[in-house]
């Protein structure tokens, strides 16, 4: 969550800017921006799935055991959904007393459980989806498809130039 409502000016920035040795305000100023925005559509996304009663854990987890019809380790959907493993165990039991899913044990190794979807969860997914598709074609009506192309290009360098920074970084 960004937190930060209240955006500074460029000329804030600038001053800041000369005051703190920032070298690339311009840059500052885009971020906020970005972050700003990336926040909001985030909120609305909650919103919209809150609706529906769901949250973005249970609905990513719906969505990747549609799939996956023969079932995912909790593991796998951790990873899927970018949540620790504890973190998808306390969603899977949410889930699973709610109906959505089925946890059995893994035929290949019984240390692991393997997730399924249940025809609730399905049904939930089939009523959530067309809202959740209806929802993004209004947001991004807003949006040519040169606008559209350009945020995708853009948004694919994000997770390269991040993971380049975090090695940088781990490397000294």
């Amino acid at each position: 969550m960004f937190e930060l409502k209240d955006l500074p000016s460029r000329e804030t920035l600038e001053h800041f800017g000369k005051l703190y040795d920032n070298p690339d305000v311009e840059g500052l100023y885009t971020w906020l921006v970005w972050a700003s925005a990336t926040d909001e559509m985030l909120s609305a996304f909650n919103a919209n799935l809150a609706r529906e009663n769901l949250a973005q854990t249970p609905f990513f987890v719906l969505l990747l055991l549609k799939r996956n019809p023969g079932g995912l380790s909790i593991g796998a959907l951790a990873d899927g959904v970018a949540v620790a493993s504890q973190t998808m165990t306390r969603a899977i039991k949410q889930m699973e007393t709610a109906g959505l899913c089925t946890k059995h044990p893994d035929p290949d190794d019984g240390r692991y459980w393997i997730v399924r979807l249940t025809p609730e969860g399905d049904s939930t997914l089939g009523r959530v989806l067309p809202k959740h598709y209806e929802w993004v074609a209004k947001f991004m009506s807003h949006f040519k498809d040169d606008e559209r192309e350009l945020l995708v290009k853009l948004m694919m360098r994000v997770t390269p130039a991040l993971r380049t920074m975090r090695l940088e970084t781990e490397l000294g």
